[in-house]
């Protein structure tokens, strides 16, 4: 049996500077199969770099199975990088920047989900790009509550952005009818949704459970943050939620489709809850060690090709059947976020997505499609596939237990 040596079980980088601890996914090597085991190596921020090489490169296996690829884009006003939670809706000139896609999506056939902010639907001049858009594509336009400027608007005795659990039902309820009846302007019957910042929390998830929305991707797993995602323990691949908590698998008619961030090791995430809640120090820790040392994302923005392709690797070595990626389109508009100042930044970011597509599609056999399109696939044809719980060990994934049944079984 062959492995990487950075990927040995205990392996003590002694030699390595400011040792740190890194829990990995060995990927070992046995006749025509490959196995994954959990391993735990020990070494500095240059062993992690290592693995995710190893990672990136390792073949796919006869027993992987092609996987589903959606792409999403957050459809929505400039300034939130700023951390600027204004009311305003006039900031909105990036949309058209959504175009420079067109050569990348329509050489690798993607059919992208569009989810689209109230500042954004309000202006009947986007309503009609994004509708040619979707035509051209084969896309799917959905919801993108931003709750911070959508009307009704009333004050709240809290910074921005306010938490979604603590803004009142009912307001939230108003606040998603009015950003529904704009988007139907566009799409007479969106079935899908994302919440701002990825602020679901049980409350939101109630006003979805009353509405036509069928497939909500607004869980980012192994995240926290104040008025963002509070999702360390929610699985890294879709599931049909419990209602009572949306991070964990239950009984919801709606399927959870989370972006794709895989822990490195198994269980990490109910770690990472544990020493957040000893107090407010840890819990400030946890964040940046759950996002640059306890996973890897599949999210092209701020991550760098190789781990990109690491991380869709050990999320198909895990069962995962589903790749979700997003991006905003502000970030396709030079000075729309930091790390995109100039019109060459953007056309680097691009040429990523492209080269990161050419190797899913080739490589893992991923096959674009929109959210509606997936609800349905895991409604029928993945009914008899393993699922990804949040804190099963891989090899129990492939158990034989059918997809709803292990949503269900909580």
């Amino acid at each position: 049996m062959e492995s990487h040596p950075f990927f040995e079980p205990g392996r003590l980088m002694g030699s390595e500077p400011t040792p740190v601890v890194h829990s990995v996914q060995a990927v070992h090597h046995q006749g025509d199969k490959w196995h994954v085991w959990n391993a735990i190596a020990i070494g500095s921020h240059r062993t992690y770099k290592k693995g995710v090489q190893f990672l990136a490169k390792s073949p796919v296996s006869a027993t992987d199975v092609p996987m589903e690829l959606a792409i999403t884009i957050d459809v929505e006003e400039e300034g939130l990088f700023r951390k600027s939670y204004e009311s305003r809706t006039d900031l909105t000139g990036n949309v058209e920047c959504l175009a420079k896609l067109d050569h990348v999506f329509r050489k690798h056939g993607i059919k992208p989900t569009l989810f689209v902010s109230y500042a954004v639907a309000v202006h009947s001049s986007h309503r009609a790009f994004l509708s040619d858009l979707a035509r051209q594509w084969g896309a799917e336009i959905g919801i993108h509550l931003h709750h911070w400027n959508t009307p009704p608007l009333e004050p709240l005795p809290f910074p921005q952005p306010t938490p979604s659990e603590l803004i009142p039902v009912e307001l939230l309820r108003a606040k998603f009818n009015n950003v529904l009846d704009v988007v139907r302007e566009m799409n007479p019957n969106p079935v899908s949704f994302r919440m701002g910042r990825f602020n679901l929390g049980a409350k939101m998830f109630r006003v979805l459970e009353d509405s036509p929305i069928q497939v909500d991707s607004s869980i980012a797993p192994l995240r926290t943050e104040y008025g963002g995602p509070d999702h360390l323990t929610a699985p890294s691949d879709p599931y049909f939620p419990d209602s009572s908590d949306p991070r964990r698998p239950g009984h919801s008619r709606i399927l959870e489709v989370p972006i794709t961030i895989v822990p490195i090791y198994p269980g990490i995430g109910s770690l990472a809850e544990w020493i957040s809640s000893l107090s407010q120090a840890t819990k400030y820790l946890v964040r940046p060690a759950t996002k640059y040392l306890a996973s890897l994302s599949a999210q092209p923005m701020a991550t760098g090709l190789r781990r990109l392709k690491a991380a869709a690797r050990l999320h198909q070595a895990r069962q995962g059947r589903t790749l979700t990626l997003y991006f905003h389109s502000s970030e396709l508009l030079p000075g729309g976020c930091p790390q995109h100042n100039t019109e060459a930044d953007v056309t680097r970011f691009i040429d990523k997505i492209d080269a990161f597509l050419d190797w899913a599609i080739e490589e893992l056999e991923a096959r674009p499609l929109v959210m509606s399109k997936l609800r349905d696939l895991y409604d029928t044809s993945f009914a008899d596939s393993p699922a990804q719980g949040s804190e099963s060990d891989p090899r129990e994934q492939a158990s034989g237990m059918d997809m709803k049944e292990r949503s269900r079984a909580g």
